[in-house]
């Protein structure tokens, strides 16, 4: 298949000055590449209609671009940073940008965080919400699906389709409803894709999408639940979690993106395996670490990381993580309830292996008994 796209400025790898402000996009176009280095990350999102306003969060700045006719194709164009490395996929691109009417992060519609009855939408009270702030530290916002923008605190409830935006110095820790726990450091965005839970039939699947900033996990039962069930990308990689704590960094200016595997709680070590276009690495060692810059380039072999350097690359992001919850109380009686099960089954297996000795030894002493008559 024939790749098109469209450059808006000068070419893949040259400095960008000034961005366009208008740019149109076509129906040949599958990707568009946006000036001013990685500005396709940090930029805000909104909806003009048909149109795709980008813009600068930082009052002193008045960098923007608005693509024309974006959201009248039928498949929405990829957004590439000025390199080409990075990639904001059309369907994230959506997501970001929320409902026609304002009210994105750093915008005007900004509402404080209110009780949680006043924090849902018409969708989400017929939904329940899927998790909780647990830590917040400075300015965190949740942007919701209606474009509604809440500021978090301790106890605000999470659902699928928010938007989590920290401001510089601030930060958020997240409980989600099948345990995982989700850190996320200053200035980042991340956008929770979905989480869905079926502890009865043991089935889930969950997917996170991470814009730019540091960010840790835990991952919980849904990681359980099969290989890659859960998923955290970035605009360079596609993390798959098959059980375990990662420490990442997602593209931002001047930066690439990394990922580690780090050692749980109790000293076990889970898995990953982390993908792009290009190709793929497993991680099955504590502090292997693999840092790439593209999108379309192979992740490269992983090196194992001294500690020393990974609190260097994510600073005390672990120290944001919320602690494991504990285990209900329906967790620890089928818990204890497998526990029972195997000692009695074992202790079956051992009144079985008696039972047969006893009979061996019985039909030895009738052999020798009758050898001796």
């Amino acid at each position: 298949m024939t790749v098109t796209g469209k450059i808006f400025g000068p070419a893949l790898g040259r400095d960008h000055t000034e961005a366009p402000s208008v740019l149109r996009a076509e129906a040949s176009d599958n990707f568009l590449v946006i000036p001013n280095g990685d500005f396709v990350l940090e930029a805000g999102y909104e909806r003009l209609g048909p149109d795709l306003l980008l813009s600068d969060n930082a009052a002193e700045s008045n960098r923007s671009v608005v693509v024309k006719d974006y959201f009248v194709q039928a498949q929405l164009p990829d957004l590439l940073t000025s390199d080409g490395t990075a990639v904001i996929e059309g369907h994230l691109a959506s997501r970001l940008a929320g409902p026609s009417t304002p009210g994105h992060f750093g915008h005007i519609q900004l509402a404080q965080a209110q009780p949680d009855t006043g924090n849902i939408t018409n969708n989400q009270t017929q939904s329940l919400s899927i998790g909780d702030v647990d830590k917040v530290e400075g300015r965190v916002f949740l942007t919701r699906l209606d474009g509604t923008n809440v500021q978090a605190e301790k106890g605000t409830k999470v659902f699928i389709g928010d938007i989590v935006e920290t401001e510089s110095g601030s930060n958020i820790g997240i409980v989600f409803s099948d345990e995982t726990t989700f850190a996320l450091g200053e200035s980042g965005r991340m956008v929770i894709d979905d989480l869905v839970f079926d502890p009865a039939a043991n089935t889930g699947k969950s997917a996170f999408n991470v814009v730019q900033g540091v960010f840790s996990f835990v991952s919980g039962k849904i990681a359980k639940t099969g290989d890659d069930a859960m998923e955290v990308k970035t605009p360079i990689i596609t993390i798959g979690v098959r059980g375990t704590t990662v420490a990442g960094k997602a593209a931002a200016e001047g930066s690439a993106n990394s990922v580690t595997l780090l050692p749980d709680a109790d000293g076990g070590v889970g898995a990953i395996a982390v993908s792009n276009a290009a190709g793929t690495q497993v991680m099955s060692q504590a502090f292997q670490t693999t840092n790439l810059s593209s999108a379309f380039t192979a992740p490269p072999i992983p090196t194992v990381l001294p500690a020393s350097q990974i609190q260097s690359l994510y600073g005390n992001i672990s120290t944001v993580l919320p602690p494991k919850p504990e285990p209900k109380a329906d967790d620890k009686e089928d818990d204890a309830a497998a526990d029972e099960k195997g000692e009695a089954e074992g202790e079956g297996e051992g009144e079985e292996g008696e039972e047969e000795g006893e009979e061996g030894e019985a039909e030895a002493a009738e052999g020798e008994g009758e050898e001796g008559e």
